[in-house]
């Protein structure tokens, strides 16, 4: 006698694995990317570096080893790099002023020049011959630092900031503390960071109402003590993006642009 039990459904086979993606390829790294981050520790280096001979300036490193009194910014380096298990010294030269550096988990190898270190200014070189300076000042009411390369240039402090480009509306009276700029595949790309004691709001009228005056399409947005417009030239080739935000008595400001196709500064 057959049983009127219902049966359980027959499981159901899990699809098939999908092959993984491939990995995307991967770009070259320029050299400022590659001496902030991908080193791992050599923008560490180069502070050390700078404050070390800050330091020497004063105290003549009484009590040290020959080689820290022959150079102390490579005697810096070789500090810096003793304390990072990912990097070694490759070579170095206290007269010429030279350390190169390799990373041991990518093999590949920069090289710091501090030859002109006395004078505020440091460089490294890559194997491809890429460089990227650091200057740095510690002079009165020009405290800063400004990092170049064949990609681009950053400003930090009382220096003079990273030319914008003329479509980019300027705000009176402020002072950039920030400041980048950068190639792109087809273009350039851009940013400036400053504070006001001006309303957020006011901030955002001001740049809604220099860039309409100046053809490009802007789309606003505020929420009390903040605020962001986004710009667009008619052609599309232009971009401006300004965020403001109330923090205490001031307005944090950052301004972002990019331009593609050719676009002219």
């Amino acid at each position: 006698m057959a049983s009127n039990t219902p049966q359980p459904p027959a499981p159901v086979a899990p699809p098939p694995a999908q092959p993984a993606a491939p990995a995307p390829p991967k770009k070259g790294i320029s050299p400022l990317v590659w001496i902030l981050g991908g080193c791992g520790g050599v923008l560490v280096l180069a502070v050390i570096a700078f404050a070390v001979v800050a330091y020497w300036g004063v105290h003549k490193f009484k009590g040290y080893a020959d080689s820290a009194k022959k150079n102390p910014a490579v005697f810096a380096a070789k500090l810096a790099v003793a304390a990072n298990p990912d990097l070694e010294v490759v070579s170095s030269d206290d007269e010429d002023g030279t350390v190169t550096i390799r990373n041991k988990k990518t093999g590949e190898e920069i090289t710091m020049n501090a030859a002109d270190i006395k004078n505020g200014r440091l460089k490294f070189r890559n194997e491809k011959g890429e460089e990227v300076t650091f200057e740095g000042s510690g002079q009165k009411g020009k405290e800063g630092l400004r990092i170049k390369s064949s990609k681009g240039t950053m400003a930090f402090g009382n220096v003079e900031a990273v030319k914008m480009p003329a479509w980019v509306p300027v705000y009176a009276g402020a002072k950039v503390m920030a400041s980048t700029k950068e190639k792109t595949e087809d273009g350039f790309s851009g940013t400036a960071s400053f504070q006001t004691s001006d309303a957020a709001a006011t901030v955002l009228e001001h740049y809604e109402s220099e860039l309409k005056t100046s053809g490009f399409e802007v789309e606003r947005t505020d929420a009390g003590g903040m605020g962001s417009l986004h710009a667009k030239a008619g052609d599309g080739t232009r971009t401006v993006a300004v965020t403001a935000v109330a923090i205490g008595n001031l307005t944090q400001v950052t301004v972002e642009y990019g331009a593609t196709g050719g676009a002219k500064e």
